[in-house]
């Protein structure tokens, strides 16, 4: 979405023409889903994709007629009786002019550049229409949960999604490049001593020189529910440090930690021993802690775990949890720890 409207305005503002086409229907097995979106010019060139194959080269002939001036229209086509597609599913792509909504657009690319302002919700008639954006009401849709309501798409839309990167080592500078790409604001966090913040890194939202929780906060305004907390520091005192700050936060939704088994194990000990993960509400405190982070795909090299990392938080983002294939990590081993872990 950010990509997409973006483009949208910078194309508005030089005076192309461009529709954007928006997946308002999706049922069945579909390339992508509801709220997926992608601009398109008059020549043909686009931003973003709605599925590609054979159903984005039919949205994107109509999406050329549309930025070229014709009205707004629906393309809607089952993949395999329509199009020959394997997919076995039914999409419908509202193709929206996108000079009707300029005005939401700009404040579209706003809140994805500023990484300020919303939520907000965001209305995609399912016509083709042009976007409207309204304050959040209760029964609204949550974050990256779109749905279809009284003819029209609504999506919760604000600033992007929070990471807090604690940590510039091998794997942080894999891992923040990576994440900037995929849409989520970065803050880099370390203490410089090593030299890693000489430069400030281009990819991130902000740059915080400490490691010190109140020292973050008073550069974003606070921590919230929305924001995905990363440990991935050099040296496992501070780690340990940050993540007894950060487990009594009930105001967190993400929480994860670099490391061996064996290294959580004897956090998760040192925590049980001052108390910080006693009884049932200790037992939910440690249950949102994702440690060793990342999605288990055997990865090794700072590049590998970067990716690792980056899995599980889309995993957050599209079905609010992470992927943990059924069970807690054996946290009763002994492993030898990664120098960067």
């Amino acid at each position: 979405m950010r990509e997409v409207f973006v483009s949208a305005l910078r194309a508005l503002d030089a005076g192309d023409g461009v529709a954007i086409a928006t997946v308002v229907g999706a049922r069945g097995s579909t390339p992508r889903h509801l709220g997926a979106r992608m601009m398109v010019w008059s020549d043909g060139a686009q931003r973003g994709t709605i599925g590609g194959g054979k159903i984005e080269e039919v949205v994107v002939a109509a999406a050329r007629e549309v930025a070229a001036g014709a009205e707004a229209r629906v393309v809607r086509h089952h993949l395999v009786r329509d199009l020959a597609m394997c997919c076995g599913g039914a999409m419908a792509i509202a193709v929206t002019p996108a000079g009707e909504s300029r005005a939401v657009i700009a404040q579209l690319a706003a809140l994805a550049t500023t990484g300020t302002g919303g939520p907000l919700i965001l209305e995609t008639p399912l016509d083709g229409g042009p976007f409207a954006l309204r304050a959040v009401r209760a029964g609204d849709p949550a974050r990256n949960a779109p749905r279809v309501d009284d003819g029209a798409l609504l999506e919760r839309v604000g600033a992007a999604e929070r990471v807090v990167l604690f940590g510039l080592g091998h794997v942080g500078r894999a891992l923040g490049p990576l994440l900037a790409r995929l849409g989520f604001a970065v803050t880099a966090c370390d203490d410089g001593e090593t030299g890693a913040l000489a430069e400030a890194p281009a990819w991130a939202t902000n740059v915080v020189e400490s490691f010190a929780l109140a020292d973050v906060e008073r550069v974003l305004g606070g921590l919230t529910a929305d924001d995905h907390v990363l440990i991935v520091t050099r040296d496992h005192a501070i780690d340990q440090q940050l993540l007894e700050g950060l487990i009594v936060r009930e105001d967190l939704g993400y929480i994860g930690m670099i490391g061996s088994r064996g290294k959580v194990g004897r956090f998760k000990k040192r925590l049980e021993a001052r108390g910080l993960i006693d009884g049932a509400a200790g037992a939910a405190r440690w249950a949102k802690v994702c440690a060793p982070i990342g999605v288990d795909i055997g990865a090794e090299t700072p590049e590998e775990i970067a990716v690792a990392i980056a899995a599980e938080l889309i995993a957050v983002r599209r079905q609010g949890g992470s992927p943990r294939f059924g069970q807690r990590p054996n946290l009763d081993g002994d492993d030898a720890e990664a120098s960067d872990a």
